[in-house]
């Protein structure tokens, strides 16, 4: 009986029987072959139709080219924007030919071509108006800066870029820059400054000084070492140090600038950079308050002052009155002399 036991438990137990391996169906050549022919249809396919792309492309190309060249020929060129130079010497300048081509006048090289001809010219942007008409629109630049050179200024812009080598005159808001060894100023070029990082250096100073909006710089002053001050309105010598951060050190200046000027817009003395992030103002020697001009009503200061005034005029009338009294009878003694030798002659005919 136990063993009956023992052969049913065997009996009620699984056997896991792994998967028969599925043997590779084997072709015949036939099959072979056309599958083979399949392959080299689709080959042949794909080409003709990367072929026949190619050639649309070219012809496309040679087509846009055709119609290009011989239906947008330039007949007008309009000149617009900032007018520094007459239209005529900008179209002469940047090569643009009358039946040139509308799309063949490259932006890039044109705007290289004008700044450096003419160099007032910060930039240019162009605008095709089918079918025949470019319009070419100036943006001016303006110089910050002037070098004293012989018995006239070289100017440069924010940039460095050198506008005029012979300035008779300076407007308004131009540094007057002093220290710098000037190497080389060729028009439409950057300035030349010592060597290459002493002019990196001035370059990156202009642009602070534009960036930063700090206004009037009257001088820019190179020490020594190679560091900068700077003149604010002909009164207070900012010190920036290193050329480090220097447009956040001139916004800087900006702000304790516009303090002081509340205090005392007269104020002179010396403002310190050096030391980040802060800005020292020492004050020294005040200039004469200056009286306005024009006044509110109301107001006793300028009341004084044309009083003063009155009474010097009449000062100054009194003394070339007096002086006229003096000279008087200088100018009768002619007449004097006149009478006596009159009387002498009758005398002597007597």
């Amino acid at each position: 009986m136990e063993e009956k036991k023992i052969q049913k438990n065997n009996s009620s137990k699984t056997k896991i029987i792994p998967p028969k391996k599925k043997q590779p169906e084997v072709l015949s050549k036939d099959e072979i072959r056309s599958i083979n022919k399949k392959k080299i249809k689709r080959k042949r396919k794909a080409k003709k139709i990367a072929l026949l792309t190619a050639l649309f492309t070219i012809v496309m190309s040679v087509g846009v080219v055709l119609v290009l060249a011989v239906f947008f020929k330039i007949n007008t060129v309009t000149v617009k924007g900032d007018r520094v130079y007459s239209d005529k010497e900008i179209i002469a300048k940047s090569g643009i030919e009358i039946g040139g081509n509308l799309f063949r006048v490259n932006e890039e090289s044109l705007n290289e071509a004008l700044s450096k001809s003419l160099p007032y010219i910060q930039s240019v942007f162009l605008e095709r108006q089918l079918p025949d008409t470019l319009i070419v629109t100036v943006k001016a630049t303006r110089e910050v800066a002037a070098f004293q050179y012989g018995a006239g200024f070289i100017l440069v812009n924010a940039e460095g870029k050198v506008l005029d080598r012979d300035a008779s005159m300076l407007r308004d808001n131009v540094a007057v820059v002093n220290g710098a060894v000037l190497k080389g100023a060729i028009e439409g070029d950057r300035i030349v400054i010592g060597n290459e990082k002493d002019t990196e250096n001035f370059v990156l100073l202009l642009k602070g000084i534009a960036e930063s909006g700090i206004n009037p710089i009257t001088e820019i002053n190179v020490t020594k070492n190679g560091q900068y001050e700077l003149k604010y309105d002909d009164r207070i010598t900012i010190e920036l140090g290193s050329i480090d951060n220097v447009t956040v050190k001139l916004k800087r200046a900006v702000a304790a600038l516009e303090k002081e000027n509340e205090i005392n817009m007269y104020a002179e003395g010396i403002l310190d950079l050096k030391t980040e992030p802060y800005a020292y103002f020492d004050a020294g020697k005040e200039s004469p308050v200056k009286k306005p001009v024009a006044t509110t009503q109301g107001s006793e200061a300028p009341a004084e002052d044309s009083a003063d005034e009155g009474s010097a005029s009449a000062d100054d009338e009194a003394e070339k009155n007096n002086e006229a009294s003096v000279t008087e009878p200088q100018a009768e003694e002619p007449a004097d002399a006149e009478a006596e030798n009159t009387d002498s002659e009758e005398n002597q005919e007597e």
